[in-house]
């Protein structure tokens, strides 16, 4: 199965690794787009198939589409670019606070590597999809265990793990440059070895094991003012407060 093109929702899914509305929910706001369930407090994406939507449009109908779930990432270094910089990474899949991290970036995640802020993006969306993953399965025994709230889902019930990010270094970068640069033995079009290449690796290998587990994942690039939360997550980590690590 190709997990870089799937379509469900009348064409709202994963292209190329990024995740796309339909033409008709693409013209929504944002806070319509993004639903929270009530029966489980997790983020997903809206879903004009069973036409569960957020905003002013939420309970309409009772049951929430958890096809599309969604990880907020976010990353920030303070003092980018000096010797003294510290990173921190941020997530959250939902309002609870059991479904909030914020992690500083130490020698364990990410060596003796410079700290910057687009490591630190990339590390967040890696750290954040593999939350995601651990807890895909949650949402439904929330729901299940919630008075028997009713959810939903697509028919053949594939997972679809959405990492939301407002870096377009991100998603450009899993989208556009690392297909040609892993044609060319992982060099950019001058020959040498691009930028924080690694990361990207290893966000691409992390990927391609959930895409081969039957999972598929795709990358959203949102306003920085839709992703709030993890931003706030992310500069505490970055500035030694209020670490939420499980």
């Amino acid at each position: 199965m190709d997990m870089t093109v799937n379509s469900l929702s009348k064409g709202t899914g994963i292209h190329g690794r990024n995740f796309a509305f339909c033409p008709t929910l693409a013209s929504y706001d944002l806070d319509i787009l993004i639903v929270e369930c009530k029966g489980c407090s997790r983020f997903f994406a809206a879903c004009c198939v069973h036409k569960s939507f957020g905003g002013v449009l939420t309970g309409r109908p009772c049951k929430t589409c958890h096809t599309f779930q969604l990880v907020f990432t976010d990353g920030a270094c303070s003092n980018n670019g000096h010797v003294d910089a510290k990173s921190g990474l941020g997530f959250t899949i939902g309002r609870n606070e059991e479904y909030k991290w914020s992690l500083p970036v130490d020698k364990v995640m990410d060596g003796d590597h410079p700290r910057t802020s687009q490591r630190a993006e990339l590390l967040a969306a890696i750290e954040g999809l593999k939350k995601l993953d651990k807890r895909h399965t949650d949402c439904l025994d929330a729901c299940e265990a919630n008075d028997g709230y009713q959810y939903t889902n697509h028919p053949d019930e594939i997972p679809h793990l959405i990492v939301v990010t407002d870096s377009e270094y991100v998603t450009k970068g899993m989208s556009e440059w690392v297909p040609e640069w892993r044609a060319h033995g992982w060099r950019n079009k001058q020959g040498k070895r691009p930028g924080n290449v690694d990361l990207f690796k290893k966000l691409d290998r992390t990927i391609t094991n959930l895409e081969h587990a039957g999972i598929v994942v795709g990358l959203w690039h949102v306003p920085r003012e839709s992703n709030r939360v993890a931003d706030s997550l992310a500069k505490d980590a970055a500035h030694g407060l209020n670490a939420y690590i499980e």
